[in-house]
């Protein structure tokens, strides 16, 4: 079976009601942030019904000194940031999501991040899964991944992604963005946010996330996976995304429109990384049908 549809089948593209139960709780509860998260749905309602405040509108334009990406600027929008835009199950995922909910949809990138092959997400932009069968007996489920890499781990180490070239001379930005062309085929943005992120304290995370978290009091909604299984991870959301969460909710008084991206299903945090199997042909023809 196509790999994309045995995803849609299993999980991947299945009702919104059902991927996704109403969550809206505010407690503290650590590295764990399913509190910090509602369903797409009461998201959107809720964001509805904040943009219809415009006091509310003006604090957070006066907060952020009116700097909002322009792609903010045409009304509210879905919203998946990653260190770059390449379309893995994740965002194939992002993109079917958005479909029933009617809204411009973006998923942006930072192409001055640093690439740190420690770093799993940002070492499967350079060492592509490919996934090459799903089979399930029972309740267990079997993944068949190819790994090919497309770029010098030792000379990329280190360095910001938009400086790094694959094994046959092409910028690794530019293949990933052929990719996510090929595959997302609708008007789906990918836009660098890597000017915005030099003007809101890149390097201090917290204090970057207390304004990237602001642009989702009133003018979208992010959808993000966090991965507990992962000890970094979940630093980051003990140490950042709850702070920076909780300054947005005592300047404002609400939360950030956050959306749990990917259920707790059968597939791993392996497959949500990997590709589909056409990917594979796309590499080997670059690098010369090896």
């Amino acid at each position: 079976m196509n790999i994309t549809r045995r995803a849609h089948r299993l999980s991947v593209f299945g009702s919104l009601s059902k991927a996704f139960p109403p969550l809206f709780f505010w407690k503290s509860n650590g590295s764990d942030p399913s509190d910090l998260m509602m369903s797409p749905l009461d998201a959107v309602r809720e964001l509805e019904r904040r943009r219809r405040d415009p006091a509310l509108l003006r604090r957070v334009r006066e907060y952020l000194k009116d700097d909002i990406p322009d792609y903010f600027r045409d009304g509210p929008i879905s919203y998946l940031a990653r260190h770059v835009a390449s379309p893995n199950f994740e965002t194939l995922r992002f993109k079917y999501l958005m479909e029933p909910l009617g809204m411009k949809t973006v998923v942006s990138q930072d192409t001055k991040d640093m690439f740190v092959p420690c770093n799993q997400v940002k070492k499967a932009l350079g060492k592509l899964h490919i996934c090459r069968g799903i089979s399930q007996r029972g309740e267990t489920l079997n993944e068949q991944f190819q790994n090919v890499s497309i770029i010098d781990f030792n000379s990329a180490s280190g360095h910001p992604f938009n400086s790094i070239t694959t094994h046959w001379g092409e910028k690794l930005i530019d293949f990933h963005s052929r990719l996510f062309s090929k595959f997302m085929h609708e008007k789906i943005e990918n836009p660098d946010d890597a000017l915005w992120i030099d003007r809101h304290h890149r390097g201090n995370l917290l204090e970057h996330y207390k304004d990237f978290l602001a642009l989702f009091v009133t003018h979208g909604i992010l959808f993000e996976d966090y991965v507990m299984e992962d000890k970094h991870e979940a630093q980051f959301v003990r140490k950042v995304l709850r702070p920076a969460c909780h300054f947005i909710q005592r300047r404002f008084g609400l939360r950030p429109l956050i959306v749990p991206l990917v259920p707790k299903t059968f597939e791993s945090d392996r497959f949500w990384l990997s590709y589909p199997e056409e990917v594979l042909d796309i590499v080997r023809e670059n690098m010369g049908g090896k």
